[in-house]
Parts: structure tokens; sequence; C-alpha cells
């Protein structure tokens, strides 16, 4: 049963299981997004090959991505300040950039009170680096007197698919999304066409979609079958695990050398790389779910992003997990 704690979060509590993470079908998925760009530096080797994983252990997460509401009730009690409030800038949405690959840029003055565009205290909180993240599980972690964090990969993925082996746990239709979640859509196309239309070019119908341009409140969609919302766009979500583009490749090879080609053993509770090459150069950590600002094909529930731990961007947040006794 759900439980809810002192700042009002719900917390859903999900048992420990198997599943097979990353893209499971490419032929399917291929066939389901003829109208989407298909971008081969997401599902080329990122999300694949898939693997067996066991989560030896309950836990909870979060209902939905922290709120405004939730992360001003730890700022007040704290006085903290994020890494966008101590550089005096973010990572914005500037529409009118000439060249789209500069759409978002760093605006002064942003920052998880004014991410660019308005929210109430039921929006998920943006602009929200890592470190903020683990400094609000820190602070409640001590509150509670329990322990919170953000979830590895593996959880997230777990518990967005709540049991489906679909794209999405809606199903594989890209525009089955449209009712479980806040993507880039028939709302942003009308004011924002390129934006859209460099990653769709169908299901842009004003009558359809989901009706908001920048994030939704929280819960303004379907839960999936394990009662969590908004894992399907809204915001980015940061995870515990660093990121790398080869880590699949690793966790298969591994989960054979335990089992058996035809029957690898599942990975127990894998929580990312030690370190990449990469990281010489930042602190790069994985990000999950999609956004407000992309299409379906970007929110599916394998997907993988990144971003360096200090960035802060108008369209990442967080969700939470609790560890459970």
């Amino acid at each position: 049963m759900a439980s809810h704690n002192s700042i009002g979060m719900t917390m859903v509590p999900l048992s420990q299981g198997e599943f097979e993470m990353g893209m499971l079908d490419e032929h399917r998925l291929k066939l389901e997004h003829k109208g989407s760009a298909y971008q081969r530096e997401i599902h080329d080797y990122v999300e694949r090959p898939s693997f067996p994983v066991r989560l030896p252990r309950d836990f909870s997460i979060g209902e939905t991505e922290v709120t405004v509401s939730q992360f001003r009730v730890f700022v007040e009690a704290t006085g903290y300040q994020t890494d966008a409030e101590k550089t005096g800038e973010a990572w914005g949405f500037r529409p009118n950039a000439e060249d789209p690959l500069n759409r978002f840029s760093l605006i002064q003055g942003a920052n998880w009170r004014n991410p660019g565009f308005e929210q109430s205290d039921k929006h998920p909180v943006t602009c929200i680096s890592w470190h903020d993240a683990q400094a609000f599980c820190r602070w409640l972690s001590e509150q509670e007197g329990v322990t919170y964090r953000l979830p590895t990969e593996a959880e997230w993925e777990y518990a967005c698919r709540a049991g489906t082996r679909s794209s999405y746990f809606s199903g594989d239709k890209p525009d089955s999304v449209y009712e479980v979640g806040n993507v880039a859509d028939a709302s942003l196309y009308a004011l924002h066409p390129e934006d859209v239309l460099r990653q769709r070019t169908v299901g842009l119908e004003l009558a359809t979609g989901d009706g908001f341009v920048f994030t939704a409140p929280a819960k303004s969609f379907r839960a999936n079958a394990w009662g969590i919302y908004d894992t399907h766009g809204n915001v980015w979500e940061w995870c515990h695990d660093k990121y790398s583009d080869r880590y699949y490749d690793d966790m298969l090879t591994q989960a054979r050398q335990n089992g058996s080609r035809t029957k690898p053993e599942p990975i127990v509770n894998p929580q990312g790389p030690e370190d990449t090459p990469k990281h010489q150069h930042g602190d790069w950590r994985s990000l999950r779910g999609g956004s407000w600002y992309v299409a379906p094909l970007q929110c599916r529930s394998s997907v993988r992003a990144f971003a360096e731990a200090h960035d802060a961007f108008s369209y990442i947040g967080f969700r939470v997990v609790r560890q459970e006794k």
C-alpha cells in the first residue's frame, strides 16, 4: 500500500523482481515509428543489447516526480541554493534561436523558481542539477530517518515498465503516450512547429495530444499498472548511475559468462559503471523518461540520455526512491 511522508510525497512500494532491461524489439520499434526521426545515436547501441536484471530487494518509488512545492519545503528548511542559483544561470528554452541546435542555451536568472515558463506548486521542479537532487535526498533522509536516494537506471525502468515489454507502458504505438504523459505534441507544435517537426511528422492535429506546451502538473495523466505517474515525458529524471554508452554490452557479456549464451544469468542490482574514459571530462549521469520537449520516440521505457552532474535544464527534474528495511 502506498504511504505518505512528512512533506506530502506518496511513495509506491514495489516488490523485488526480474525483468529484461533495454530495447527489446528494434524491428517493431521502426515499424511503429515511421513518422518519427530515427535517431541512431539514441538506440543504435545505448539501449542494447538488452540483458536480464534481478532486483533483490523491495523498494518504494515516488508516485510522481518531485514537485515545486516539495522542493520548496526543502529550500525553506535549509536555505539551500541550487547550482543554477549559485551560477546565476540555467539552460532554458530559446524558441527564437536561428539554429535549432541552440534552442536550449544558458539564460541569466533561470532557476527552479523561474524556469522560463509558468509553473504551479503541483508541477515537477526543473532546473535541478544532479547535485541538487542528491542534496534533497540527503535532507529528506535525515528528516524521515530512512534512506532516500535517486533510483538506479534498473530500478527506474523496472518501475516504468510495470511488468510490460512494450515500448511504452501504454503499448507500442507512439500516440498511446498522449494518454499517459506530456510530450512534444500538437500543443508545442502550434507555437513552435520546427521543434516538433524535426522529431515527428504525424499525430500533430489540434484535437490530438496531451494539451500542455511545457510541463504538466503531476498526475495529469493515467498512471501505469503499479500506480506510478509521469514516467513518459514531462521532465527527464536524474538517476544515480554514471552514464556509459557501452554499459549494456558489458552487462550482457557478464550475464552470459555467469550463465550461457542462450540463457544469460540475471545481473543482480546493476548500479552503472564505476568509471569510464569520458568521466575524465565530467561527471556524466544518466537521465530517463523523456520530457515535454521531445516526441514519444525519446520518451520510451528504455530510452537513455545523460547530462553533466552540475547541469540544470528546464526539462530535467527527478524522482526519489526510498530504501525499505
